[in-house]
């Protein structure tokens, strides 16, 4: 009885530990821990092999299912019935690599959230790339902020304007 009484204690403190969309995200601060929670599922991902379920699991909190289904599609591959992602110099759909600082941008929408930044030219690596403005769309999903789009370049006028930036 004693045992049964303590693994139940142990879970019930263990319950409010595991991620939830965030209802409110008000400040740069909180955006920002929100989408690193979020990148850092991602990177996980690539660690050990997972069924479908604890994929599905680890990315609910932070990504909206039509986001997930292209991240799905891009990155996740089959091995032995179960699943994992392999590392790359340019995997679309995951979080970019934002400096998290003034160069990041946040722009608030009455439904959603912009968070981009500017990424200069690059021919380091095996992959270069050009000038680019790179981010993600937040939309309120099932009560919660979630990560709902992935941005390439393609950020409203009315969003750059407000973050005093010109094409």
């Amino acid at each position: 009885m004693k045992k049964t009484l303590l693994l139940l204690l142990v879970i019930l403190l263990l319950i409010p530990l595991s991620p939830t969309a965030k209802a409110n995200l008000s400040t740069k601060k909180e955006i920002f821990s929100m989408i690193q929670g979020a990148f850092q599922v991602q990177v996980s991902l690539s660690e050990r092999t997972r069924t479908k379920e604890e994929i599905n699991d680890l990315l609910n909190p932070y990504f909206s299912k039509a986001y997930q289904k292209l991240f799905w599609k891009e990155n996740v591959f089959e091995e032995k019935g179960k699943f994992i992602t392999y590392g790359s110099d340019f995997a679309l759909f995951y979080i970019p690599f934002f400096h998290y600082s003034d160069k990041s941008k946040v722009i608030f929408s009455p439904e959603s959230i912009y968070v981009f930044e500017f990424f200069p030219a690059t021919t380091d690596g095996p992959v270069g790339c050009e000038d680019h403005l790179e981010g993600v769309l937040l939309r309120k999903v099932d009560g919660g902020w979630k990560v709902d789009e992935y941005l390439y370049n393609n950020i409203p006028d009315s969003i750059l304007k407000k973050a005093n930036i010109s094409k």
